[in-house]
């Protein structure tokens, strides 16, 4: 694709979400680019906060969001955009990048050196941002600094530290069209950090390439402390793969073991310490002075020893410890590009049995979300009258999966796609979750933010302790089908018609500011009214108007004015409006709440149709995952997958005479056909389990 032809694109897909979020383009821009780089270590979870104004000596700011303190590195980042309504590539000057870094940057000083705080209103979200960079100034260890732009520098740019404020170092980056059209392009969900050891002043880490084949191979090495500290200290959470940084906290500050074997002993820090699991994509390696030694690494990733890592960087930042004589022992895998989406998460997740992580920290690709990209793909809404063409809800189990899908069709495939998956009935995981937490009354954790509600959410899916992953989804799996999907697409449908009511209400009631927390204690408290009548809320119905009905949106609109007033006006000691709606608390006084709205009678069903409905949906959801089985049992037999496991050397001794009368049967369309019961379907999926954990692979 050329970068014309990119430019233009990206302008539909802008318009597109000014239209359907309500937004000026230069926000929908900003809003659809920090959602593709959101789970990105560099950036992070963003919140929109649109503010401008002057500060002490003329200073200008501005910005249009943030993405949340990184609690594994100490990072905060302020973003601001500029959009420009253009077809052709246009230059983007060094004066225009340094402008606007210049506001950022002013917001920041203001902010700590000059209580910006006080001078925000608290209904706007950059009060929160302000008052987190002045209290807790102390905890940050960088301010990065995000500029968005369709325009193109002169010349490629990845990032730059420049400056700092109170001693925190600024960091750069420049987000233009020629990197955007890399990362819409790209199946990555995050550039890829290139290390130079040399330039570390170091020749290398001496390495020990320990077993491994074409897609994964092993090294054993020692890294000097000083290294990996400097490594740390200069790429932070990018360095820690996903699911392992949402968990990392620094809130404790150095672990005291630690610090304490670098202040007394660090020769034997080695010895006292389980050292660091790391991957790379690419690993180069020289033989210097007669030992291999790595040189390069591309896409470093560390999946366990996350604390240690950040530990030995505050010991010698925050307590002025000598690392010289600590050495780290790592054990790094490098996976190539196809196989790193599958195996990257479970070597981070076996990596973790020393500190038990829980399933949450892996959800990302639990069957739960395979299902429901699977039923999105085929399901489709109720016939609407004057509607000729069905569409479809598009869960996005990838971030960026639905605009790569689209990205490289025909002008008239992309309308065909547009009119099967409207942009409007876009849904991803963590929206997902926000839809389930809301429904499920708590909104408080939907507060959380994105990520942390996602956690919440997936904890859920964990089961006993003394039960299996697989086997606690086999059990729950019939409650996830496609009347949950149904259901929380009706929930999509309440919260997009609660957007727009808030954003209508603007010049109104609404105040600006903390729409979503707006919208969720809204909804679970529409949820809890019903439930508190002994009823529930139709989705059903929701689902097969695909719109909610006049009655349901008044019910609302009347709802959230006096729910805002609840969260914008803390009670006393609670002086920061986005953490109040983050406590159980909140919750409650919002529960408390004596509403003027009318009777639900016209948008709810009764307990009983209710119970009844959920009755027949979990028969439905068990008939329909032992299809799935059977479709999986039959694809495998057509594919040869049984009969070469039957005739695998291993199975003689791995399978029992019953599990290989299985395979037998299911070896032959003939035979798999003679496979009547549920139970000897799942024992095939079990054997196939199986023999995948002990190595065999079929293609």
């Amino acid at each position: 694709m050329q970068p014309e032809e990119f430019l233009v694109e990206l302008g539909q897909i802008v318009a597109r979400r000014s239209k359907f979020s309500h937004l000026v383009d230069t926000l929908a821009f900003v809003n659809e680019v920090a959602e593709r780089l959101e789970e990105d270590p560099v950036f992070g979870e963003f919140e929109q906060a649109e503010w401008e104004g002057t500060g002490s000596k003329k200073r200008m700011m501005k910005l249009h969001g943030y993405t949340h303190l990184e609690e594994s590195d100490g990072s905060i980042g302020l973003v601001i955009g500029k959009w420009g309504d253009i077809t052709q590539p246009t230059n983007f000057s060094s004066a225009s990048a340094a402008e606007l870094s210049g506001r950022l940057e002013n917001f920041v000083r203001e902010s700590i050196e000059n209580d910006l705080f006080e001078k925000i209103t608290e209904a706007n979200p950059a009060y929160e941002l302000a008052y987190q960079l002045y209290n807790e100034r102390k905890r940050i260890s960088r301010i990065r600094l995000h500029i968005l732009t369709n325009l193109s520098l002169s010349s490629k740019f990845r990032e730059e530290l420049q400056g700092e404020v109170a001693g925190i170092p600024f960091e750069r980056h420049i987000w233009d069209l020629p990197r955007l059209m890399a990362l819409y392009q790209s199946s990555r969900e995050r550039e890829l950090v290139e290390i130079n050891l040399p330039d570390f002043g170091q020749t290398g880490i001496p390495c020990i390439e320990a077993t491994g084949d074409n897609s994964c191979k092993s090294f054993l090495c020692v890294i000097k402390g000083d290294l990996l500290a400097d490594l740390f200290d200069r790429y932070g959470s990018r360095l820690l793969e996903g699911n392992v940084r949402s968990f990392l906290g620094m809130r404790g500050g150095v672990n005291k073991g630690i610090r304490k074997t670098i202040q007394d002993q660090p020769s034997l820090f080695f010895a006292y310490n389980n050292g660091i699991a790391a991957t790379a994509s690419d690993v180069i390696i020289e033989n210097i002075h007669g030992q291999p030694t790595i040189t390069k690494i591309t896409d470093l990733q560390i999946v366990n020893g996350g604390q240690t890592t950040a530990s030995v960087l505050n010991a010698r930042k925050k307590d002025r410890l000598s690392l010289e004589n600590v050495s780290v022992q790592m054990k790094l895998t490098k996976v190539n590009q196809i196989e790193a989406h599958d195996l990257v998460p479970r070597i981070a997740e076996y990596a973790n049995t020393q500190n038990k992580v829980n399933v949450a920290d892996f959800f990302a690709n639990h069957p739960f979300h395979r299902k429901m990209e699977e039923i999105s793909r085929r399901l489709l809404t109720p016939a609407r009258a004057g509607m000729r063409i069905q569409s479809k809800w598009f869960y996005e189990r990838s971030r960026g999966q639905y605009q790569n899908e689209r990205l490289y069709l025909s002008q008239s495939q992309k309308n065909a796609f547009d009119s099967e998956y409207p942009p409007n009935h876009l849904v991803n995981k963590t929206d997902l979750a926000k839809f389930d937490n809301t429904w499920n009354e708590k909104p408080q954790w939907v507060s959380l933010g994105a990520q942390k509600n996602f956690i919440k959410f997936a904890a859920k899916f964990e089961g006993a302790k003394d039960q299996g992953q697989a086997a606690y989804w086999e059990t729950i799996s019939p409650h996830y089908g496609e009347a949950y999907f149904r259901h929380m697409m009706a929930v999509a449908v309440i919260w997009k018609t609660m957007e727009k009511i808030v954003d209508e209400a603007r010049g109104d009631w609404y105040e600006g500011g903390y729409r979503a927390n707006i919208v969720t204690y809204t909804i679970a408290k529409l949820a809890h009214l019903a439930r508190s009548q002994d009823r529930e809320i139709d989705l059903e119905a929701i689902w097969n108007r695909q719109v909610a009905s006049p009655e349901l949106s008044r019910i609302l609109s009347s709802m959230a004015h006096q729910v805002q007033d609840v969260l914008v006006n803390p009670p006393e000691g609670e002086k920061n409006v986005g953490e109040w709606c983050k406590k159980d608390q909140c919750w409650k006084d919002v529960m408390d709440l004596e509403l003027s709205s009318p009777h639900l009678s016209e948008v709810t069903i009764s307990k009983e149709e209710f119970n009844l409905q959920k009755t027949e949906e979990k028969k439905q959801g068990a008939i329909d995952d032992g299809i799935s089985i059977q479709e999986t049992i039959l694809g495998l037999t057509t594919s040869g997958y049984w009969n070469a496991l039957y005739l695998w050397d291993q199975s003689r001794e791995l399978f029992t005479p019953q599990e290989l009368s299985l395979l037998l049967k299911a070896s032959t369309i003939q035979g798999v056909f003679k496979i009547a019961l549920e139970k000897d379907w799942r024992r095939l999926i079990q054997v196939r389990d199986k023999a995948d954990d002990e190595g065999f692979r079929y293609s």
